[in-house]
């Protein structure tokens, strides 16, 4: 054996995502391919998916994007406790960003016991009543438990 091979790294096997994450994240996944969406579900080990989905083959995300509505998804087991992490959301389409959401949250539903915890960092602008768009989808939502953060939305400063 060569020197060098010795103290060669050796890559661990990967491990078989855990069977609970992987049927929440077929089904979130079916849901948004469901909705006319390019899907890719990815996983990371055995408690991370990563869930891209978009109106664009190209999987474009971006918050206040122009090109294209999608959502972006972390399902992070490994967290404590366990959490569904919006990681972005856009829609240019009316109702179409409501639609994701839902198709999300009813896969979540499918292993209740997995995800109590659904986080995001809420960029939408306050609606008429004074109350930001995702702090209503809690409100549909009570049998999670909500972490909403507040930044200003892009372009608030104009």
């Amino acid at each position: 054996m060569a020197f060098w091979e010795a103290w060669r790294f050796k890559k661990a096997p990967a491990q078989p995502a855990d069977p609970a994450m992987q049927a929440i994240a077929e089904a979130i996944a079916g849901n948004l391919a469901s909705l006319g969406l390019y899907v890719d579900s990815r996983s990371y080990g055995r408690s991370f998916f990563e869930i891209k989905a978009s109106t664009s083959p190209k999987l474009i995300t971006t918050p206040d994007g122009t090109q294209a509505s999608g959502i972006a998804l972390l399902l992070a087991g490994a967290y404590e406790p366990p959490s569904l992490v919006f990681e972005q959301i856009n829609s240019l389409q009316p109702g179409l960003g409501r639609a994701m959401v839902e198709a999300v949250i009813a896969g979540a539903k499918a292993w209740p016991d997995v995800f109590r915890r659904l986080r995001v960092n809420d960029l939408s602008p306050r609606l008429p009543d004074g109350r930001r768009w995702w702090e209503h989808v809690a409100d549909a939502h009570p049998e999670f438990d909500w972490v909403i953060t507040h930044e200003e939305p892009f372009d608030s400063a104009r």
